[in-house]
């Protein structure tokens, strides 16, 4: 290990979950971590001052390695810069999920990365300031945008809500349990870039009124436990609405979904990924099937996956 009075660990291995962002109303500020999908990052010391990344894998080649266009080293060249660093790193990426598919592959990378290089210091930076640091990696990825609905529940776990990043505001809430959330990838790309551009400069004031009443209602329906309260709140007027276009067949997904019994239907994050919530893992694997071969006459290719909602967040694999 490089001699450097920062340093407690000359490696660090981070899990960083995929996430589910939006969520009905809560337009770039409610978002929740899934369970086993997520990325797994590596961060070693090295004899140099900067960062290199030496590899990825499950990405086919599509990721950058240019350390300034990859949300996990952008995250861990912010992080270094902020305490002076006097060492470098190599960084390996390991993806577990999709990319560009709305389930905050850019921000478990940027998370994972982070919360690595952190762990690897003898006095480590506070939950707020690793998220911002965080945040810069994911502001790549989103075409300079800066929003947390993604990255809060990546680094948090569990259901959250983002009030404010100045300052860092974010407020965690117990989800009930049972419910599991069914994810529908379709395999089509859409980046946040172009899905953020089909979206409405401005908002009408009544629509502005009904999102912010759903949103409330959707709150309170998670702390009371009241799936009927959030199956009835669970509605985005603002951006949904305009987004659907850029997925096929959504209508049709949707109907089918809420016939299933699904509490409600959305895009998660800036899509293609859909999502539906259930009241327990029983019933979501006994419409799993059905779910299948509804894509395929829909002549739709997808992947399904079931998530109990993870209250944990990322983990710390290995460190040493």
């Amino acid at each position: 290990m490089k001699s450097s009075k920062l340093l407690k660990y000359s490696y660090s291995k981070v899990f960083a979950p995929a996430t589910v962002s939006n969520v009905g109303p809560g337009f770039d500020t409610f978002g929740f971590a899934l369970d086993k999908l997520g990325d797994i990052i590596e961060a070693r010391v090295n004899v140099g001052n900067g960062i290199t990344i030496s590899g990825i894998t499950g990405d086919n080649g599509m990721l950058s390695r240019n350390i300034k266009k990859n949300t996990a080293s952008v995250a861990a060249l912010s992080l270094l810069k902020a305490i002076n660093a006097d060492f470098g790193l190599d960084i390996i990426i390991n993806k577990n999920m999709p990319f560009s598919s709305g389930i905050g592959s850019s921000a478990a990378s940027a998370v994972g990365a982070a919360i690595a290089v952190n762990s690897l210091l003898r006095k480590k930076l506070s939950d707020e300031e690793v998220l911002l640091h965080a945040l810069e990696g994911e502001k790549i990825a989103s075409a300079g945008d800066i929003h947390a609905d993604n990255v809060a529940p990546a680094y948090y776990g569990g259901f959250t809500i983002v009030r404010s990043l100045s300052p860092v505001d974010i407020i965690r809430l117990p989800f009930p349990k049972a419910i599991t959330c069914v994810i529908i990838y379709p395999h089509i790309s859409i980046t946040t870039k172009e899905s953020r551009k089909v979206l409405p400069i401005q908002v009408p004031i009544g629509t502005a009124v009904k999102q912010s009443a759903n949103a409330g209602a959707l709150i309170a329906g998670i702390l009371t436990g009241n799936n009927k309260l959030i199956s009835r709140s669970m509605i985005d007027s603002i951006a949904e609405p305009h987004r659907i276009q850029l997925i096929p067949h959504y209508n049709e997904l949707r109907t089918f979904m809420l016939e299933q019994g699904a509490l409600n239907f959305n895009i998660s994050g800036s899509g293609p990924t859909v999502f539906s919530l259930f009241e327990d893992m029983q019933k979501a694997k006994q419409v799993k099937s059905e779910i299948i071969n509804q894509l395929k006459a829909l002549k739709i290719e997808a992947d399904v996956y079931l998530s109990k909602i993870n209250q944990q967040g990322p983990l710390q694999l290995g460190l040493d």
